[in-house]
């Protein structure tokens, strides 16, 4: 037993415990390659804080970068972090180092604590995640459009990171070859833009400038001082071409036989030359060569199989008896840039893909086994014994070029089968023949007499009831020689002149090559098809005759017929006035000679316009010396190029030149030639523009918004005395507006969502009779949303009401229609009230 004398009094305390964590850890500043950190101090708990330690990596796994380690004095509550990254992401860690820490972890001294920490109840932290300052610009411009129209560009937007701001864009676009840059001022969210036409071709150079707020020093991150703004750019170029347009002509499929599962096909090679008007130059022409690539097949809108260029029929197997297929024909071709000076239209990015021109779709409906008729089917076969040459001799006998063979099966119903009707005509004589078969004649032949043209040919099955039963018709085209090719001057020097010609359309007998005429004879051996243009040597001061024709590889049709005759002049380039000749006469003396200089060797000549189409040519005051066998009125168009000469017999002194173009400008010369085909008289080279009408605006869309669209357009050129007074605007041909010759835009403001319009724009002149051609339809959609029918469904009963309505129609396909809001107006307080909102994807709600 113990006897307890006196108590002492009551020790109370607390034992030591881990700090607590700043209740704020916060980024000050923070620059490219800095940050400024502060925070609130730790809160001790009876254990003293020996050291800070502040941890910091980035958290990428792609940068390899150093681990930041920085140890802090306990009373510390900001610091600063530098030799950082630009635009990287780092996790930073500040932790309370207390000597129960140290002791737990066998640590003496804070020098030895090691990098990576080894967590524990002692160890009090707080972290951050932070991105340290930088900018990237705008990146992968991509050019959607590049035409004469307008530029259609989007790309990725500019990033900032940190501190950085990003405060907006700038579209420049310039001209390499002009001087004006222009720009455009976008805010910062803007991905895509349009640079509005007119726009002049050529190669243009695109910039996009993101404009940024960036910090450089660690100050307070009020203060705007201790910031500059960047400017970083991005720049694409792109050429603004005339995409040149296909075919002049659509290709055209024939079907030349069916069965119950198979479809017989043919077709010509289409037109590969055509000629249009310059976009850009005023009454100047392209001559287009294009050059066959191959063709494909679709049935019904799915591809069949690829054909090489030189393959013109084509058996389509595997068909279903009694389905119906669509059947087009691609054909393929590229563009003979060699023969385009203006390397605009070059499109090189585009070369491998050749451009595509379509048929008509061909409707075929297939036989079923159920049908009397099982086949019918037809081929050309030439009459091997005529050719071109014994029909000339033979001319007052019509001798057909061959013929069509007719063949067709038939069921086992034959008995049922009175006779067939076999009915034919061709494209060019419409007149209807037919010939009647015995129910046991399955075949047929047809004289084919209409070289380039196709027979259409008919078979109808009549049974004992007197039943016709009918089916598909069959197209079968007529082979013949192929057109003549076109043929004109390209240039011509002291020594030489090139001509260019085009390959004609050919009618089922390829062409393989083209033979040159000079004078009637043959010039060289003969030049490949896939060249159109020849430099032949020639003298000064003489005239040649050329010509060409197309060869094939056919022995009954051997050559085209032959091209116009092209009369050249070789008057020097120097001195149009003949000085010397080359006599030709003496095989063995081809040198040149000079003219006597004492005869004057000018042919004065005066010019007067009769219209728009003719000019009047009086040389009536000059006196040839010497003899000459005629005169050339040499004519040269300066738009097109084309090169023409009209001969006038010696007993005349004046001509009228006839067909020329209006607006054009033509280089007329008149020569005189002697007995032997040299010129021993020149005129001087007059220049001549023919008067015409304005030509047509070129219109664009300059601005299209959801209230107003508006266009503009270049001023219309005139000729001679006539001038542009002014404007007619045309919408969905009526007219809406009639504007000063100044004025250059029109704002529409009515139009309707989704609605389509079209616009043309005519010039007038100061000639109330004469106005210029309509421009081109410009056509666009309108922007915005087009609503549905709203229509209410109870019948007012019910004291409730019950409303639907139809998905509006979008404008633009891309955007999304988020939902719908219902709202009702107060016909007396017109008071609104919302009803609701609903989903998009709702289309009835009861109020």
């Amino acid at each position: 037993a113990y006897i307890v004398s006196a108590t002492s009094k009551i020790l109370i305390f607390e034992t030591g415990a881990p700090p607590d964590a700043p209740s704020n850890l916060n980024i000050i500043a923070c620059t490219n390659t800095a940050v400024r950190i502060g925070f609130d101090p730790f809160i001790e708990h009876s254990a003293e804080i020996i050291t800070l330690r502040v941890h910091c990596e980035s958290i990428s796994s792609k940068i390899h970068t150093k681990e930041i380690i920085l140890d802090l004095t306990p009373d510390s509550t900001e610091f600063i972090l530098s030799n950082l990254i630009e635009r990287t992401d780092y996790n930073l860690t500040i932790y309370a180092i207390t000597d129960e820490y140290l002791h737990e972890i066998h640590c003496r001294d804070i020098s030895q604590l090691p990098k990576k920490l080894k967590s524990s109840y002692w160890l009090t932290n707080k972290s951050l995640q932070f991105t340290t300052s930088g900018c990237e610009p705008a990146s992968q411009i991509h050019i959607t459009s590049a035409t004469i129209e307008s530029i259609q560009l989007n790309w990725i937007l500019p990033k900032a990171y940190g501190s950085t701001k990003f405060l907006g864009q700038i579209l420049y676009w310039k001209l390499q070859r002009g001087d004006i840059e222009h720009s455009m001022e976008l805010n910062c969210n803007i991905t895509n833009a349009i640079i509005p036409g007119i726009l002049p071709l050529g190669l243009y150079k695109i910039s996009i400038v993101s404009l940024f707020s960036m910090k450089l020093t660690l100050d307070d991150e009020d203060d705007e001082t201790s910031r500059k703004e960047i400017r970083l750019t991005t720049i694409e170029t792109t050429s603004v071409r005339f995409r040149l347009p296909g075919l002049s002509e659509k290709p055209e499929i024939y079907l030349t036989g069916y069965t119950t599962t198979t479809i017989d096909l043919t077709w010509n090679k289409p037109n590969m030359f055509s000629i249009i008007d310059h976009p850009e130059r005023l009454n100047q022409q392209i001559k287009i060569h294009r050059q066959l690539i191959g063709y494909r097949v679709e049935i019904n809108g799915q591809k069949y199989n690829n054909l090489d260029k030189d393959q013109y029929q084509c058996t389509l197997t595997e068909c279903q008896p009694g389905q119906d297929y669509k059947v087009q024909l691609i054909v393929q071709t590229i563009v003979h840039n060699e023969y385009i000076d203006d390397i605009f239209f070059n499109d090189n990015e585009n070369d491998e893909e050749p451009d595509e021109t379509p048929s008509k779709k061909l409707y075929v409906q297939m036989l079923t086994n159920h049908d009397f008729l099982q086949s019918f089917q037809a081929n050309f076969e030439f009459h091997h014994n005529i050719t071109k040459e014994n029909i000339i001799q033979l001319r007052n006998e019509v001798k057909p070029l061959g013929k069509i063979n007719v063949h067709w099966t038939v069921s086992n119903d034959i008995e049922d089968i009175s006779h067939f009707i076999l009915q034919w005509h061709s494209s060019k004589d419409l007149r209807l023949q037919q010939k009647i078969l015995n129910n046991n004649e399955t075949t047929f032949t047809i004289d084919a007499r209409d070289e380039k043209h196709f027979y259409i040919i008919e078979i109808i099955i009549v049974t004992h009831d007197g039943v016709k039963h009918e089916h598909e018709p069959l197209k079968m085209p007529i082979p013949g020689e192929p057109d003549a090719p076109k043929l004109w001057l390209v240039k011509t020097s002291d020594s030489s002149f090139v001509v260019e010609w085009s390959e004609p359309k050919s009618y089922g007998i390829p062409v393989i090559g083209f033979q040159l005429y000079i004078e009637g004879k043959q010039a060289g051996d003969m030049i490949s098809v896939n060249l159109h243009r020849a430099e032949i040597p020639s003298n000064i001061n003489r005239t040649y005759q050329v010509s060409v024709c197309a060869i094939t590889n056919n022995p009954q049709r051997s050559r085209s017929v032959m091209s116009q005759t092209l009369s050249v002049l070789t008057t020097s380039t120097t001195n149009p006035i003949p000085t010397m000749y080359c006599n030709n006469n003496n095989n063995n003396d081809s040198s040149l000679r000079s003219f006597d200089r004492n005869i004057v060797r000018t042919i004065p000549i005066q010019i007067e316009s009769i219209n728009e189409e003719k000019l009047h040519i009086d040389w009536t005051s000059f006196l040839p010396i010497t003899e000459i066998r005629a005169y050339y009125i040499h004519y040269n168009c300066l738009n097109n190029g084309d090169v023409q000469n009209m001969q006038v017999s010696k007993r005349h002194q004046n001509a009228i030149l006839r067909d020329l173009r209006p607006g054009f400008t033509y280089e007329i010369t008149v020569v005189a030639v002697d007995r032997d085909g040299e010129i021993v008289y020149s005129s001087d080279k007059n220049i001549i523009q023919m008067s015409a009408p304005p030509n047509a605006p070129i219109v664009a869309i300059r601005e299209r918004t959801n209230d107003h669209v508006t266009l503009e357009w270049r001023p219309a050129p005139s000729y001679g005395e006539l001038a542009v007074v002014g404007y007619k605007i045309y919408i969905n041909n009526r007219l809406v507006a009639i504007l000063s010759h100044d004025q250059l835009t029109y704002t529409l403001t009515n139009g309707s969502a989704c609605e389509e319009y079209i616009v043309h724009v005519q010039a007038l002149s100061n000639d109330k009779n004469i106005s210029s051609p309509m421009s081109r339809g410009v056509k666009f959609t309108w922007p915005g949303i087009k609503p549905g029918v709203f229509q209410r469904l109870d019948d007012g009963l019910t004291g409730t009401v019950v409303v639907a309505w139809e998905h509006p129609q979008l404008e633009d396909e891309t955007e999304k229609l988020i939902g719908f809001k219902i709202l009702s107006e107060n016909v007396t307080t017109h008071v609104v009230r919302l009803h609701g909102e609903y989903n998009a994807d709702i289309h009835q709600a009861t109020i």
